[in-house]
């Protein structure tokens, strides 16, 4: 069995090579050929809580578990935010195939949806991005904005200024700005990305614009939301599994407990829409928003790419 650490990932793996890992996987789960059940999440201290998910493919055939520490404030310290493993096994025989540390890779395989989601969903070659946070996502959705598409402008906003302009500083001769006003980040962007540790909502829907697309990346589990009730209301809404949004989505569980929407309120799968059994954006007019909450077949699927890659 292999062990593949961070280290060994970062560098060789991109966000691009991943997209269409990804487009297969989230197809999979669209055609109910991909199990991943409810994850568990339980607290462990005041700091942070233990993760579990499991699940399993058919293409290729393999099954695993993503064990996790899940610490927001652990990057404060220098260390990812998901700390823990990917464990792959091979279902022909059921042998372990490798171990594969999860901070890389789930940074990895979570841009790597956000890009195809914006190529599936967003107005045709989009060129002004404004990502929201500075930390391990924000940096990987901006590689993976300037390696998928050619952007004019990159503008980076954070509560903390000197963040974005620590992660801005890695990116020399790229087209990255920051701004201190989240007004004027989202004012004319095409695409809008939230990739913080928010628990409440900080992105008022009154600032979104027709034909933007918003990629909501950061909150994952039901607790936590980025985008208020009336951005809810005013977004055409599309995930990575309708399962997992019934339980998970902050965004959407308070916007309907609060009226803001309905329970016809409209959710697509991105499979579908990459199936062609779904449309996609109705119109150019359109604010379209990918609500993601990261599924162990998204992990699966790109530590076995992983694994192969780094033989």
């Amino acid at each position: 069995m292999k062990v593949i650490t961070a280290q060994q990932v970062l560098g060789r793996i991109s966000v691009s090579e991943l997209v269409p890992v990804m487009d297969a996987a989230m197809r999979d789960v669209s055609a109910g050929t991909a199990l991943h059940p409810a994850r568990f999440a339980i607290p462990v201290s005041d700091a942070g809580r233990m993760g579990l998910m499991y699940g399993a493919l058919r293409n290729p055939p393999l099954h695993g578990a993503k064990v996790l520490s899940l610490y927001p404030d652990a990057p404060k310290h220098g260390l990812s935010s998901h700390q823990g493993f990917v464990l792959l096994f091979e279902s022909d025989l059921g042998r372990p195939v490798a171990a594969i540390e999860a901070d890389a890779l789930t940074a990895l395989r979570t841009a790597a949806v956000s890009m195809l989601a914006t190529r599936a969903l967003a107005r045709p070659a989009p060129a002004v991005f404004a990502i929201c946070g500075a930390g391990e996502q924000a940096e990987w959705h901006l590689r993976g904005a300037l390696e998928c598409f050619d952007p004019r402008e990159v503008r980076l906003w954070a509560r903390r200024p000197d963040a974005a302009r620590a992660l801005a500083a890695h990116f020399p001769g790229a087209p990255v700005r920051v701004v201190e006003r989240l007004e004027e980040a989202i004012r004319g962007a095409d695409v809008v990305t939230t990739a913080t540790s928010a628990r409440n909502a900080f992105l008022p829907g009154a600032l979104l614009e027709p034909g933007q697309h918003v990629n909501l990346v950061g909150a994952s589990l039901a607790d936590s939301r980025e985008v208020d009730d009336a951005g809810v209301a005013r977004i055409a809404m599309f995930t990575d599994s309708l399962e997992s949004s019934s339980r998970e989505s902050g965004e959407i569980i308070d916007a309907r407990a609060a009226g803001a929407i309905g329970d016809d309120y409209p959710l697509t799968e991105i499979g579908a829409v990459l199936a062609g059994q779904a449309p996609g954006r109705a119109d150019p007019a359109q604010i379209t928003g990918y609500k993601s909450h990261g599924l162990i077949v998204q992990d699966l699927a790109a530590g076995w790419h992983i694994a192969e890659a780094l033989g």
